[in-house]
């Protein structure tokens, strides 16, 4: 199956004695200018109906979908419950995911402006919004110690980002 210029994509449907059942096995390899091999992955699929992109689309999706575990597990609690009913710990991990969400659909509404036009794609971590909430608090209680919090909207809008300080991408 050819790939663009800079990959080659092979897919066969094989016997896998380790595995005793038959796989779909995709092969990327990835060329440097020259046409030479300078990486590979190696994808399988036991759904031997699936096409090789669509396999390709999977594990891309499953490997965005460990940035959002990662996220739950250190920033919202995911991993510090004690519950041992079914429904608890299903109410637990509902609103640790839940946080994530309402987090992700803050830097969504803060990207497209709030002007109704569909975000741009944005890489997204729940630290940066502990870090911008945290700075955020910092920066009201300053400015209220000074008597200055008619100055905390400039801040917000101000084109150095400061309440940015510290962010960093996914």
């Amino acid at each position: 199956m050819p790939g663009d210029k800079h990959e080659r994509v092979w897919t066969r449907v094989v016997w896998a004695p380790h595995y005793k059942r038959v796989l779909r096995v995709v092969v990327i390899e990835n060329l440097d200018e020259k046409g030479k091999v300078k990486s590979h992955v190696v994808l399988c699929s036991t759904d031997t109906t699936l096409s090789a992109e669509r396999i390709r689309a999977l594990y891309s999706a499953r490997f965005q979908l460990e940035f959002v575990f990662r996220d739950a597990k250190q920033f919202a609690g995911l991993t510090t419950c004690q519950l041992r009913s079914s429904q608890g710990l299903e109410n637990h991990w509902n609103a640790a995911f839940f946080a994530l969400s309402v987090g992700r659909a803050e830097m969504l509404l803060e990207a497209s402006g709030l002007q109704g036009r569909p975000a741009p794609a944005l890489r997204f971590s729940y630290e940066d919004i502990k870090r911008r909430a945290f700075n955020r608090l910092f920066a009201r209680r300053i400015l209220s110690n000074l008597a200055l919090e008619q100055r905390f909207e400039e801040l917000e809008h101000h084109p150095s980002r400061p309440l940015d300080l510290g962010v960093k991408a996914a």
